[in-house]
């Protein structure tokens, strides 16, 4: 019997309040046990001036933000209004619910692709990882570009299953909402448009209506806001400035590719000396390093950095400059943030959990590659869901990474962390004659079957 639309609902409802029960008690787990800088960016700033009515500012009465991306510090300005300013435990349950619906997109994804098992054992992995558990309680964007990206995910895998120009018009909104989070989504418009194009390439009209609708969705739903970067610029501006500063940043050798409030003192006045030199137009300056007195650091990204188009321009520049000056080590230097991106903490401050974290992302990884193998072996399409996970960890290690810019693709992984477990299970099953994961398979058959769901109505009426 197939389920119903109203039983389906029931099933994603359950999903939803399982797996909030289950980020919250994680995170309050972390919270009380972990020391946790929450207001740790600028967009609490932005987002306390937009909740009282200053604008996109950074201070009242300053100048309009165009290095930042508008929907997160909305979403903080939002709770704000209707918690408090800086209301810590509002932020963290608006996040869990956030999260909460990534767990949802993650069961509908896990399910269709490999079965109801799968779907649920991936949502609750996910509402009880740790690491993503962490950044629902800081005021950092993570949870909110998790969501976003992996509904471009699902929708993506909805419109290469049924082939219809409105799933990949809701791909190009989705796509453009994702952007609007963090600017670096963009770049799944012309690859999610190029995969259309090939998907579709036996049906040549409906390959480039695909592609054609796709870009439209994703061009008027970023129009708005590329018309405010306009109006305060005179540039065009999709979502924000920063992207040039972001390559150079991460590719200067002196400080291998870190951010700036992750090196010493010395090595932070030499990037200020560069980025000035940048700036303006006089690159000979930046080959002196300036000594500084030891003081605690200062720690320059929760402070505003204005960055203008010709400013962005010309960062871009001088990083092709550094990285065509050192091939080999631009080769080398990537290759350390790609580790970097899956391993590395962010917060130095944090850095006594480095080997625990390692630990961790080693089984974690090893056990969603072994699940990404035997969905090849199976012969199960899963290049929508690995593909936007490649986008990510390239372009970060082409700008700079640490294990923070991996948090979005963890709803992928647990999918195929989840496929992993069922391997090691059935073999473990040959191996030994035991029935490992049997006491699990049958009441998750049983719950989500329609009969179940009936019955259960039927108790409450």
């Amino acid at each position: 019997m197939v389920p119903n639309r109203s039983s389906k609902w029931l099933c994603l409802c359950v999903v939803f309040a399982l797996c909030f029960s289950l980020r919250v008690g994680v995170g309050a787990i972390i919270d009380a046990t972990v020391p946790v800088v929450k207001r740790a960016d600028v967009y609490s700033v932005v987002a306390e001036n937009l909740a009282r009515g200053y604008g996109f500012v950074a201070e009242p009465g300053g100048e309009p933000i165009v290095w930042r991306a508008p929907l997160y510090p909305a979403f903080l300005a939002a709770i704000y209004a209707l918690f408090g300013e800086h209301n810590e435990t509002g932020v963290f349950l608006a996040q869990s619910v956030l999260d909460s619906l990534t767990a949802v997109l993650i069961f509908y994804m896990g399910t269709r692709l490999f079965g109801e098992a799968v779907g649920f054992v991936s949502a609750v992995t996910f509402a009880l990882h740790p690491l993503s558990a962490y950044y629902s309680l800081r005021f950092l964007s993570e949870p909110l570009f998790t969501l976003a990206f992996t509904a471009v995910i699902a929708s993506w895998i909805a419109a290469a299953t049924s082939r219809r120009i409105i799933a990949y018009m809701t791909v190009g909104a989705l796509i453009a909402l994702a952007s609007l989070v963090k600017p670096i989504a963009l770049g799944l418009w012309p690859l999610l448009a190029s995969c259309a194009l090939y998907q579709l390439r036996e049906e040549p009209v409906r390959a480039w209506l695909a592609a054609t609708a796709l870009t439209v969705a994703c061009l008027i739903a970023l129009s708005p806001w590329a018309l405010r970067n306009y109006r305060v610029t005179g540039e065009l501006v999709a979502v924000a400035t920063g992207g040039g500063y972001a390559l150079w940043l991460g590719n200067q050798m002196v400080s291998e590719g870190k951010e700036d409030w992750e090196v010493d003192d010395m090595t932070r006045a030499h990037l200020f000396a560069r980025r000035s030199a940048v700036i303006a137009g006089n690159e000979e300056a930046d080959r002196f390093l300036i000594p500084v007195p030891s003081r605690p650091s200062i720690r320059s990204a929760t402070q505003p950095v204005h960055i203008s188009v010709p400013e962005d321009d010309a960062f871009l520049k001088a990083a092709w400059r550094e990285m065509v000056s050192h091939p080999f080590g631009t080769a080398l230097l990537t290759t350390r943030k790609l580790f970097r991106f899956w391993f590395k903490i962010f917060l130095p401050d944090n850095r006594w959990a480095q080997s625990y974290i390692t630990l961790f992302q080693t089984f974690f990884l090893g056990v969603a590659v072994l699940g990404l193998l035997e969905a090849k072996r199976r012969e199960i399409p899963v290049f929508a869901l690995i593909l936007p996970v490649i986008f990510l960890a390239v372009v970060h290690a082409l700008t700079f990474a640490t294990i923070r810019y991996s948090i979005p693709t963890v709803p992928v992984m647990t999918i195929f962390m989840s496929v992993g477990l069922q391997v090691a299970v059935r073999r473990l099953n040959e191996k030994m004659g035991m029935s490992v994961g049997m006491f699990l398979r049958r009441p998750l058959q049983a719950a989500f079957s329609d009969k179940a769901i009936l019955s259960s109505r039927r108790r409450r009426s």
